[in-house]
């Protein structure tokens, strides 16, 4: 058996295409019966079968959209004293608060003279009062335990499909680990009772 990441009859490229699905019919059902004879082509695509199963299962994780370095600060152009100001947050919050203060200033010698509204209040008793409090207060208690279980049921459904579809996986990754180490096995036997 070959040692080396081809195979020996110079075929590796068309069994990649084959375990990937990308030959043509008549290739494929011609790259089927070489395997068929060819030790070294039919354990390349266990292997690729094997790392792509091992690939499935792995849990995606999301790449730093940007890494920073030591050196970006001294690569960077000079900046202009605007610049320079407006990128800077303490000077920013300085000029933020100045304009607040002339702000301030000017509302206070400004003012509007102050204009006084009287509201009448209706008669109605501290029992209707407490009943509407109580009837509010009821309908949003109510509609907080329904959104909550609304949410948590949407959770646990969001949670019981990511398990089955990591079970999934796994099931199809141990198949096809199973389904390799047993032609692997019957090769190994195949070899030993030949010698």
């Amino acid at each position: 058996m070959s040692t080396n990441d081809n195979p020996a009859c110079g075929r590796a490229d068309l069994v990649r295409d084959y375990a990937f699905d990308e030959l043509v019919p008549a290739d494929r059902h011609s790259m089927e019966k070489h395997m068929a004879s060819c030790v070294d082509c039919a354990t390349e695509l266990d292997r690729l079968r094997l790392t792509t199963a091992a690939l499935r299962v792995l849990p995606d994780v999301e790449v730093p959209r940007r890494i920073a370095f030591v050196s970006d600060k001294v690569l960077e152009p000079t900046q202009s004293w605007w610049a320079a100001f407006w990128n800077s947050g303490a000077r920013l919050g300085f000029a933020a608060a100045c304009v607040l203060s002339a702000g301030l200033i000017f509302a206070s010698t400004h003012r509007q003279p102050e204009v006084r509204t009287i509201v009448q209040t209706a008669s109605t008793s501290q029992a209707q009062i407490d009943a509407a409090v109580t009837r509010a207060v009821s309908e949003a208690v109510e509609k907080t335990h329904a959104d909550d279980a609304r949410l948590t049921q949407a959770a646990l459904d969001a949670v019981d499909a990511k398990y089955d579809t990591k079970q999934r996986e796994l099931l199809v990754a141990l198949q096809q680990s199973y389904a390799f180490m047993q032609k692997q096995s019957q090769m190994t036997a195949k070899a030993a009772y030949a010698q």
